[in-house]
């Protein structure tokens, strides 16, 4: 697709503009699916350009057959021509008649295409155009011809003309390679011995091609006139020719192979008929190659050619896999070939000296070669040197050419390919996947700058890794990590891509060697859970989305269910259908499963009930199972057949008794959303279900009874659960992108989620054996996760468990107060991060929301339980029983300012004034909202308060008389989250669902300037500086900006370091420090005074990494003052454009939170921090991090700008360390 987008771009000014538009926002679209190539490369281009007036377009693509990818293939030509109803574009192909290729264009679609088959074509067209051409250029040959060479005059005759247009019938190569071997030498008894030749009777369509191809070869192989080495070393250079990927030229090809030019130019200048050979030249830069596929065909197509020409394609793959494994272990690849001179700059910003052709060939083609080569275990000591010495430098040749994104692959094809992975060493095996999972975990940085492969890339990874045990010794001066809590995400093991739509359920056959997937584009897939290849062709049949597929309990067949509302059965070794499909229900279908015997099948339906079917015959068995009264969106067997569990949008489990279709016992209730996903643990005691409500509980199966709490950690809808065989594990599978495993007995996290799908996870399910997790995504892709618990975090700080929701200084600035959804509350020392008391508990559910009165003496904390606590907080006890008069849960908490009384908001749209002393409810329900009361705040003097609301509105009351002051506030176009008072009570902040901070007039409820845009997600927090002269913000988006008051006008680059979302953020009371808690279960306290200066304050937990590192670029610590923060004081234009000038500078250091890199000043690179350690590492700006996990930065021998290169230590020994 970029070929042909590039052909037309050189042809069309409107479409090159339109493309370059696209190029712009998406420089990679090149390395995406076809589908993607297509549709933003083609048509959104044509389209912006030329609107509904294209003109007529005409796309040649001549050779299909010799794509090197028959997959690749079919996926380009499925999209073409699923595409070209839409695209007002013509294709002309031309292609050999191979099967993948005609398989794409069967009779089905006969309106979008036409197929002109050359040997239908009348035999008269195509011979007089033959005959032209042959003509032609014998009459060249005899014009070219030397003095000494003699031609008759009739030369050539117009019998030999037609005798050699004769032979070659239909075949155009077949006049090429002719006129190539004529011209050769003695063209005229060369000529009259080819149109002497006979046309057998019944000889084979490539009869005639194959004598012209056995003549051609005699003459060069001739046994007569050739020794024995000779023609062994031409068979082979043959062999190495037809296997080479490319084109290479005859120097470089010699290089390659260890033959000098003279040697290739001799044994392949007899074959000029079949090969081109370049004209020698002082560099010898011409490519060599043969002309033609079918001489390929010819030399290794049983049958064709006679034994003595047979060439065997292995041993060419063998020559070059030896060959490029010994350029790669050669001094040839080495640390920065590419010669890099800065780390700041990105790949796309560096003039890197060019890599030798055939260093980049080896880099790229070793292990095409190696896994084509039938027994590579000669080769093995080759390999182990190269990836014990040159792994990283590999990599870089791969970052610097652009080509990064080919090395997972290619260390996962000599980890799965056939002649490999049964002779592979444990240890190379073990090196293998440990440098694929290093190419994973920072592809961000690998791909995007070459140098931290060795500065951020290498310094990241755990100490057990097999690539840090071996390369650390050899680059001491990078970044070193201490790593508390946490553990680098695993990257997957195996990612399968081909559905193109969404992946809605997976599942592992019962040996575990197969998985069959279900998508949203009506198909049905089964691949090798070994090496994520697809065993077969899509299975087809379904008329809408698959939305679950099972196997039978022997492996044989597959079930799937479908919005078409009904259930088909496959073969699962042949993909046909088994019989007719199942229809009875009267709504879509949304899951199926088989019994343990595979006799049964039971399906849950969009209307509500459930049915059992014979799997033998395919009848319904009894009348449709009701109970439920919405979704049936989960079923499974117990393991001893005799029951079913159910799970419903109706919020409910249900248990039914497959004799009498009865429910076994009452619906079991807790979830208070959709319940999405059950099942059964493989002993049958216990049940496991994940709701839109964002948890999981685990229930007794036999009385119905919640075994413990709900298993909290996904932020978004849980859509999936399953049981390990052993019961011992939990996976889940979220919207919130991630797959979870847990500890079925504690409730408790195993290992660190894993991430990496860009959409949400609709399906999980464990190996047979346990090893394995696999998960089906929304982003269409498959993917296999290790399920090894050794993955589990060592070592944990003070912090707590779950995520912050609610952070807050306490009025002197000693100390910080936080509530989790760990249902504690915590009091930390303001600068140290050490505890102060032990977590106070009492709350039943998560805590979301908590303040402070106003001497420091009291902390109120609500909770999801629908109560308020008050606590001491000089003892941490509960002054007296909860207040509990709220139907809902409560949101919000603030103190009046002479700390009499607390107002409270909630989740059933209604805030209530509390007696601080008594508890006694004082004023409310005060109503006015139709939705959730998100945030309320009083005002300074204490008469006034405002709420904020789901209802998208804000709205101010009497504090005394609990009237409502003023109309609604409306601007906001989602729900307001967050509100707060100006110092001075004149003006309110606000912050939304809409991603907009609003100030608003506190009199007169008008808006007081535009809104403040700059948050790419809700903003769920707002508050003033003490002084008022700040506004600041917490997001969605895991930032916390810092605006002016007066302008509306960021003052500093955003706070980035955060993980998840930030739920809440309170400044100190002398404003120099913000604090915030957030989804992370992290809390920070930032620097956020103007200038640079803190970074030279940024002491105790995070030395001075980052002013050491600053004062690199050459200026004073604090060079820049703190700039004013008067009303016409501005840093930047407003920011709903948050980029700045290209010669403006940033903050001294920040983090770019899109990315994962620290940045200077002008952006230059200084380091990249994978994102599983930003929970743990005290970014720019942060004073303080308080939680389990903990990432320190060592940057004493840290080398970067002009020094990086002496990162590479190869000779320093650990005492030189």
């Amino acid at each position: 697709m970029p070929t042909l987008a590039a052909s037309l771009a050189q042809q069309n000014v409107a479409y090159r503009l339109s493309l370059l538009d696209v190029l712009r926002r998406d420089p990679n679209i090149g390395h995406y699916a076809v589908e993607l190539q297509v549709a933003h490369l083609l048509e959104k281009p044509l389209r912006d350009a030329f609107g509904d007036n294209l003109p007529p377009l005409i796309f040649v693509v001549d050779a299909l057959d010799e794509c090197s990818d028959p997959k690749a293939m079919k996926s380009m030509l499925s999209t073409l021509i699923s595409y070209s109803r839409r695209m007002p574009i013509k294709f002309f192909l031309t292609s050999r008649p191979e099967q993948h290729i005609q398989s794409q264009f069967g009779p089905a679609q006969p309106e979008i295409h036409s197929v002109v088959r050359l040997h239908d074509i009348e035999q008269h067209i195509v011979e007089s155009d033959i005959k032209l051409y042959c003509t032609q250029n014998l009459r060249k040959i005899r014009d070219a011809g030397s003095s000494s060479y003699i031609f008759l005059p009739d030369w050539p005759s117009e019998r030999e003309v037609t005798s050699i247009t004769k032979l070659a019938g239909k075949l155009f190569i077949y006049a090429f390679t002719a006129m190539q071997f004529i011209a050769e030498e003695n063209p005229v008894s060369r000529l009259q011995g080819i149109s002497q030749f006979q046309l057998a009777a019944e000889q084979p369509l490539t009869g005639p091609l194959d004598d012209m191809y056995s003549l051609v070869l005699n003459n060069a192989l001739n046994s007569r006139l050739r020794t024995m080495k000779e023609i062994s070393d031409t068979k082979q250079l043959l062999a190495i020719l037809l296997t080479l990927r490319g084109t290479l030229s005859v120097s470089t090809l010699g290089t390659l192979i260890g033959i000098t030019v003279q040697d290739i130019r001799t044994n392949l200048g007899r074959l000029r008929a079949v090969i081109y050979m370049p004209i020698p030249s002082d560099n010898d830069s011409g490519a060599v190659t043969t002309f033609h596929a079918s001489f390929e065909d010819y030399l290794t197509t049983p049958g064709r050619a006679p034994e003595t020409f047979r060439v065997d394609l292995s041993s060419g793959h063998e020559a070059l896999a030896t060959a490029c494994i010994r350029m790669m272990t050669s001094g040839a690849l080495r640390f920065n070939v590419s010669n890099c001179r800065s780390p700041y700059l990105s790949n796309s910003e560096q003039s890197f000296a060019p890599i030798p052709i055939v260093l980049l060939y080896s880099c790229l083609q070793w292990v095409h070669h190696l896994i084509r080569v039938p027994d590579p275990s000669p080769l093995f000591p080759l390999i182990d040197s190269f990836l014990q010495k040159k792994t990283l430098f590999w990599i870089e040749v791969l970052s610097a050419s652009e080509n990064a994104k080919l090395a997972v692959g290619l260390l996962h094809r000599v980890l799965t390919a056939e002649n490999m992975r049964d002779r592979l060493s444990r240890e190379m095996a073990v090196l293998l996947r440990d440098a694929k999972e290093f190419v994973m975990l920072g592809r961000e940085a690998i791909e995007f700058s070459a140098p931290h492969i060795y500065l951020s890339v290498l310094p990241s990874l755990s100490p057990s890794s097999i690539i840090a045990k071996t390369f650390w010794p050899q680059f001491r001066n990078v970044l070193t990590y201490k790593v508390i809590g946490i553990r680098r995400s695993q990257s997957p093991v195996l990612q399968m891509s081909g559905h193109t739509g969404v992946v809605m359920s997976v599942a592992f056959s019962p040996d575990g060697t197969r998985i069959a997937s279900g998508s949203r584009d009506g198909t049905v897939r089964i691949w090798d859970a070994r090496t994520g290849d697809m065993l077969m062709d899509p299975l087809e049949g379904h008329d809408n989305t698959v939305t679950c597929v099972a196997f039978s309990p022997d492996g044989t067949q597959i079930a799937s269910c479908s919005f078409d509302r009904t259930i088909r059965l496959w073969n699962a070794r042949t993909g046909e259908l088994v019989m007719a499909p199942l229809e009875g229900h009267e709504g879509m279908v949304r899951c199926v499963a088989f019994s343990p015997d595979g006799t049964q099948i039971v399906s849950g339906s969009w209307d509500s009930t459930l049915r059992l079917w014979d799997a033998g015959s395919g009848c319904p068995l009894g009348d449709a199972i009701e109970g439920h009264t919405g979704i049936v969106s989960s079923v499974m067997f117990s393991p001893n057949g005799l029951q079913v569990v159910s799970a419903s949008h109706d919020q409910t489990i249900r248990l039914w008794d497959v004799m009498t279709r009865q429910q076994v016992m009452e619906p079991l209730s807790g979830h208070t959303s959709m319940v999405q996903s059950v099942a059964f643990s493989y002993d049958g005691t216990q049940i496991v279900s994940g709701s839109n409500d964002g948890t999981i509980r685990l229930w007794d199966a036999r009385t119905g009874a919640q075994i413990i709490d709900p298993l909290v950690g996904h932020n978004n809808p849980v859509l999936s659960v399953a049981f390990s065989l052993d019961a011992t594990r939990i996976a889940s599978g979220s919207a919130d992108k991630t797959v979870r495993v847990w500890d079925a007995a504690k409730g408790r996290p195993v290992m660190q989620p894993f991430e990496g799908h860009a959409d949400h996870v609709w399906s999980v399910g464990f190996s047979p054996n346990g090893s394995t997790i696999v998960s089906g995504s929304g982003d269409k892709t498959i993917r296999l996760w290790s399920a090894d618990p050794r993955n589990m975090p060592l070592g944990t700080l003070h912090g707590h468990a779950n995520r912050v929701p609610c952070v807050v200084f306490t009025p002197d600035g000693t100390q910080i107060v936080s509530g989790s959804e760990d249902k504690t509350i915590s009091l930390w020392n303001a600068q140290t991060g050490a505890p102060i008391l032990p977590p106070l508990q009492g709350h039943d559910e998560r805590i979301t929301c908590l303040t402070v009165s106003p001497d420091g003496s009291c902390i109120a904390s609500g909770s999801d339980d629908k109560t308020i606590c008050l606590w001491s907080a000089r003892t941490g006890e509960r002054v007296r029983n909860p207040l509990s008069r709220h139907e809902s849960w409560v949101q919000s908490l603030v103190f009046l300012p002479d700390g009499t009384q607390i107002v409270s908001g909630s989740s059933d749209g209604t805030i209530r004034i509390w007696d601080a002393g008594t508890g006694r409810l004082v004023m409310g329900p005060l109503e006015a909202h139709s939705g959730t009361i998100w945030s309320v705040a009083i005002s300074p003097d204490g008469s006034q308060l405002v709420s904020g609301s789901a209802d998208s509105t804000l709205q101010l009351w009497n504090a005394t008389t609990g009237e409502q002051v003023s109309m609604p506030f409306k601007g906001h176009s989602a729900e307001v989250y967050s509100v707060a008072f100006s110092p001075d009570g004149a003006q309110i902040v606000s912050g939304s669902q809409d991603s907009t901070v609003q100030l608003w007039d506190a009199r007169t409820g008008n808006v007081v300037m535009e809104p403040l845009r700059g948050h790419t997600e809700s903003v769920l927090s707002v508050t003033f500086s003490p002084n008022g002269k700040l506004v600041a913000s917490g997001s969605y988006d895991a930032t916390v900006w810092l605006w002016n008051a007066a302008t509306g006008v960021p003052v500093m680059e955003p706070l980035e370091g955060h993980s998840d979302a930030v739920h809440s953020i309170a400044f100190s009371p002398d404003g120099t420090r913000l604090v915030s808690g957030s989804a992370d279960n992290t809390i920070r306290v930032w620097d956020v005074t103007p200038g640079d200066s803190w970074l030279g304050s940024q002491g105790g937990q995070g030395g001075m990494i980052w002013s050491a590192i600053a004062s690199s670029f050459g200026r004073a610590v604090a060079m820049r003052s703190a700039p004013s923060l008067e009303p016409n004081f501005a840093v930047t234009s407003q920011p709903s454009q948050t980029s700045q000038a290209d010669d403006e500078p940033h903050e001294m250091l920040y983090l770019d939170g899109e990315s994962g890199w620290i940045k200077g000043p002008h952006d230059e690179l200084i380091m990249w921090i994978p994102k599983d350690y930003w929970r743990g590492v005290l970014m720019p700006r942060t004073r303080m991090l308080i939680g389990q996990y903990r990432a320190t930065l060592d940057g004493g021998r840290f080398v970067h700008g002009d020094r990086w290169m002496d990162c590479y230590t190869p000779n320093m020994t650990s005492g030189d360390a």
